[in-house]
């Protein structure tokens, strides 16, 4: 069997989850903001897209498992500053 690097689950699993989750912000705020620009969306969905992406991907990367909770709070935290950025960007 072939050995894989550390780390080499958790990154697919990590980029792939977090490229669905911006295209899926992006959409959703087109949906319901005909003229938003999307940026808002992708911003979003790209913060929550990654959160869950390197949660599972260090779920499911033996090499990652130990790491599981810091991780995950440290994907969820900046997610707090985007109103703050938007606040800020929108003056």
């Amino acid at each position: 069997m072939l050995a894989l690097p550390d780390g080499l689950i958790f990154g697919f699993i990590d980029n792939s989850i977090l490229l669905l989750g911006a295209y899926t912000g992006v959409s959703i705020e087109k949906y319901m903001n005909k003229k938003g620009s999307g940026v808002l969306g992708g911003v979003l969905g790209a913060t929550i897209g990654n959160s869950i992406s390197d949660a599972l991907g260090a779920i499911l990367d033996p090499s990652m498992r130990g790491m599981l909770f810091g991780i995950i709070l440290g994907t969820i935290i900046p997610i707090f500053f985007v109103p703050i950025i938007e606040r800020i960007r929108n003056k």
